[in-house]
């Protein structure tokens, strides 16, 4: 795959690997509509919005989420 197409990837360090990952997503989300989704993660979107639909309290919103991690890295240190 990439790494064999690309072999100075195997070369890098982890952390130049990070920012690598990091510059790809942020690529990725600069053009959304270009990003391609298959059917199945059509459906299973679908299927958490339509459950958010009928009962919103089971949902986890992403700032208690980032809070939860967050919380638990800074206690843990």
């Amino acid at each position: 795959m990439i790494l064999e197409t690309i072999p100075d990837v195997n070369r890098m360090t982890p952390a130049e690997k990070l920012l690598l990952v990091s510059e790809l997503w942020d690529d990725l989300a600069a053009h959304p509509t270009e990003v391609p989704v298959s059917r199945e993660q059509i459906a299973e979107l679908d299927r958490r919005m339509e459950a958010y639909r009928r009962d919103p309290s089971q949902v986890t919103s992403w700032e208690a989420i980032q809070q939860r991690i967050l919380g638990r890295t800074l206690s843990g240190e």
